[in-house]
């Protein structure tokens, strides 16, 4: 009885110096890769939210944040899922990828206000320039009295060209900083006028009504290919519809298959093909015009 019991313990401290060893292993293989991953996603953060989304946030706060979510997701599936290390690292995951999606969603929403203000715009600083206004002086004006955010925009790239920018070079900026190929026509047409001379309200006339062609035209592809991008969100959700369906017919059934090696490669393998499919049909039906 007393040999079993040692046995028992010796086996017991066995395992765990050996989880101990794996773990502490996986950290010092982990935590470079890791950290690089993190200063990637840090510097994303710091591009989006400081020069795209001209915010006051501090990226690495938001990098902490993602951290915080990644463990909370974790720790959640984990005990949801009776401590199970796919859904845990699935959690994990998820969290890592939450917050990136937010703040590019934030930045398509920004940019879809922006372009859908520029022929607004453009029409208002050729109405500045026929005024009497030079160029700008007319930039002063979208940026006192346009709509948000292209008011923004205009207000930060005038500040720079206070600061002792050349106003070349703080369009150029603000082109790269927006992101948008209807802006980065704009300023480039800008530039070329500045450098060549000509009648600049007809220039931005002209401008508009190419801008406001290759807007008609996205509108028309964006319609043409909306059946597409409704099938990809439909092909993401439905493999979850039918789980759901499915725990409603047969629970104790789909709790096996989160239990069971052979039900975890189950699940695993229709999370990868549905990934695939649904990345497929998005890159058939996105269109660069």
């Amino acid at each position: 009885m007393i040999l079993s019991e040692m046995s028992h313990s010796s086996q017991l401290l066995v395992n765990s110096v050996f989880i101990f060893i794996a773990a502490a292993t996986a950290v010092w293989l982990g935590y470079n890769p890791l950290r690089k991953l993190l200063l990637r996603r840090e510097a994303f953060y710091k591009h989006v939210l400081c020069n795209t989304l001209l915010l006051e946030i501090h990226p690495r706060v938001v990098t902490v944040l993602t951290v915080m979510v990644m463990i909370l997701l974790a720790a959640v599936a984990f005990a949801l899922l009776d401590g199970s290390l796919i859904a845990t690292l699935l959690g994990a995951v998820v969290g890592f990828v939450l917050p990136h999606t937010i703040v590019n969603l934030l930045r398509r929403r920004r940019l879809e206000k922006l372009e859908s203000q520029l022929v607004g715009t453009i029409q208002t600083l050729a109405s500045g320039v026929r005024a009497g206004l030079n160029l700008v002086q007319a930039m002063e004006m979208v940026a006192r009295d346009g709509p948000v955010p292209t008011n923004q925009e205009f207000r930060h790239m005038l500040r720079e060209y206070e600061y002792g920018v050349p106003l070349d070079d703080a369009m150029i900026k603000a082109s790269t900083r927006i992101g948008s190929g209807d802006f980065t026509l704009l300023f480039t047409a800008l530039e070329t006028h500045r450098q060549r001379g000509g009648n600049l309200g007809m220039t931005l006339d002209r401008i508009a009504d190419s801008i406001r062609e290759i807007q008609r035209l996205e509108n028309r592809v964006d319609t043409l290919t909306a059946q597409g991008r409704a099938t990809a969100r439909w092909l993401g959700a439905m493999p979850a519809v039918v789980m759901c369906i499915l725990y409603l017919i047969d629970p104790s059934g789909v709790r096996t298959m989160f239990s069971t090696g052979a039900g975890k490669i189950i699940v695993m393998t229709i999370i990868g093909l549905n990934i695939i499919g649904f990345a497929w049909i998005r890159k058939i039906v996105t269109i660069d015009i």
